[in-house]
C-alpha cells in the first residue's frame, strides 16, 4: 500500500468511527512508518498516540489506519472462543476476512453500536 492511500483511509475511517478517534491529531512534522520505508514524503496525516508517559518516556504514534489495522478484532462485535479454548477470551475473527473494504464497513457498523448503546 503507498503511504498517501494510507493518508486517505485514515481520514476516511475517522470520518467512520469518530467516536473511537476522537483524539486523534494531525501529524504535520514526521511521516508515518509506511512513508518512510517507501521514501516518499506524506505529511498531514491523522495520527493516534504519541507524547509522553508518566515516566516521561516517549511513547510510539501510529496512523489512524494502522492502529485500526492491528486493533480491529477486539472493537468489533466478535463472540470470544469459549472456556478451555487454546484462544480462550480472544475474539472469534474466523468467519471475517479483513480486507480495506470490510474493516472500514465494521468501523461504520462499530460507530452505530457504540451510539445506539449511549
Amino acid at each position: 500500500m503507498k503511504a498517501r492511500i494510507e493518508k486517505k483511509l485514515s481520514k476516511r475511517l475517522f470520518q467512520l468511527h469518530p467516536g473511537l478517534y476522537r483524539r486523534s491529531w494531525i501529524d504535520k512534522d514526521e511521516p508515518s512508518e509506511l512513508a518512510y520505508r517507501q521514501r516518499t514524503r506524506v505529511s498531514h496525516v491523522r495520527s493516534v498516540g504519541g507524547g509522553t508517559d508518566y515516566w516521561g518516556e516517549g511513547q510510539d504514534a501510529y496512523t489512524v489506519w494502522a492502529d485500526w489495522k492491528s486493533n480491529w478484532p477486539w472493537h468489533g462485535p466478535f463472540n470470544s472462543f469459549p472456556e478451555g479454548h487454546e484462544f480462550e477470551c480472544y475474539p472469534d475473527t474466523g468467519s471475517f476476512r479483513p480486507t480495506t473494504r470490510s474493516l472500514l464497513k465494521l468501523a461504520a457498523d462499530c460507530e452505530l453500536i457504540s451510539k445506539a448503546t449511549a
